[in-house]
């Protein structure tokens, strides 16, 4: 039979119950569980999210934000509690009632402003919901090959999947030499990984119609570029999921036509474009900038 001592170190409670009841000091209970934790929680949920979106479609980088969201959440809450209680505990029987009194005032000030942020993201959430759930920016794409196999056609949107059909009918047709775009846009990031699939095989990009925000990144790659007609390349700064107004997402863009070889002024005419705007220079300014070959 296991003795006095084993029985007694059994029915301990772990760390989580014992913070919950305020057993530990306050200032472990405050830095340690309670401010540090909530750091370090932020940050390896933004680093998740951040890799996830650049390397995953954009439904995984909504679900991961969703699951770390409900993840803090659960965290911010036990961790107050447990603070409260600690300092509660202080306040009454430990001493240190004016620590504790700031630390109660503090915790406080942090569980509302918890539950404002989440309030105020209640429209973000919707939309990660909606796009964790298989929601695409725009029309279904069709890609095809023309001109006896010459010729890639790409049409729709920049959906979840574009690069990798791309890529597979590219593989399929030796004879390729040029992609022709017709796209009202759609994830920066899919454009992105287009413009990597047609830089690797070594192509041209045409556009005979339009091609709108995330597919000009895509017809940036081309090592010759060219407009049809009548033809329009339409630029605006980028949005990233739950976002209205400026934010992480115009660096990330400015970063993404610096690359393709754009000179800043150009790129920031880019910027000044609201998301839901959109800029589309004559041809001369596109031979200017370089975004034409010729």
């Amino acid at each position: 039979m296991p003795n006095n001592t084993t029985a007694r170190r059994r029915r301990e409670p772990g760390l989580a119950i014992k913070h919950l009841k305020g057993d530990y000091s306050l200032a472990r209970s405050y830095w340690l569980h309670t401010v540090l934790l909530g750091w370090g929680t932020s940050w390896l949920g933004i680093y998740a999210i951040q890799k996830v979106g650049e390397h995953h479609a954009a439904r995984h980088a909504s679900m991961t934000l969703l699951v770390y969201l409900c993840v803090a959440l659960l965290i911010t809450a036990w961790s107050l509690a447990g603070a409260w209680m600690s300092a509660m505990k202080s306040l009454f029987g430990r001493g240190g009632r004016f620590w504790a009194i700031l630390a109660m005032l503090s915790l406080a000030f942090g569980a509302v402003g918890t539950m404002r942020e989440y309030i105020e993201l209640r429209p973000a959430l919707r939309e990660h919901w909606a796009i964790a759930r298989g929601e695409q920016p725009a029309e279904d794409f069709e890609v095809v090959l023309l001109e006896e196999g010459r010729v890639v056609s790409y049409t729709g949107g920049v959906n979840e999947g574009a690069s990798r059909v791309l890529d597979q009918v590219i593989a399929d047709a030796p004879r390729v030499t040029t992609v022709r775009l017709e796209s009202p846009g759609g994830w920066m990031r899919e454009g992105e990984r287009m413009a990597a699939v047609i830089r690797r095989y070594g192509l041209s990009t045409r556009v005979d119609t339009e091609c709108h925000s995330a597919c000009t990144v895509a017809f940036l790659a081309g090592i010759d570029r060219t407009l049809g007609e009548g033809a329009v390349l339409g630029f605006h700064r980028g949005r990233a999921p739950g976002q209205n107004a400026k934010g992480e997402s115009e660096a990330h863009d400015a970063e993404v036509y610096a690359k393709a070889g754009l000179p800043q002024a150009f790129i920031r005419r880019v910027l000044e474009t609201p998301h839901d705007d959109i800029w589309t220079p004559s041809r001369r300014e596109l031979l200017k900038a370089g975004v034409l070959t010729r």
